[in-house]
């Protein structure tokens, strides 16, 4: 299943606006509404469930880890 993937912001961190650090982070390529191109291994049966709660109006939200 082919998905856009979109960036809301950074957690865990302090984020302290101010510093630079921070304003890196929030002015670079990753910033809250910027969207990647992604893609999900599903099986037909979870691509099913997954559609049908988008349609109802949910929004699955994901973790990106290494």
């Amino acid at each position: 299943m082919k998905i856009k993937l979109v960036f809301e912001s950074w957690k865990s961190a302090p984020f302290q606006p101010s510093s630079p650090p921070s304003w890196r982070l929030e002015n670079g390529d990753f910033h809250g509404g910027a969207t990647f191109d992604g893609a999900l291994e599903l099986d037909a049966d979870q691509e099913a469930e997954l559609r049908e709660a988008m349609e109802r109006g949910y929004r699955p939200v994901f973790w990106v880890t290494t």
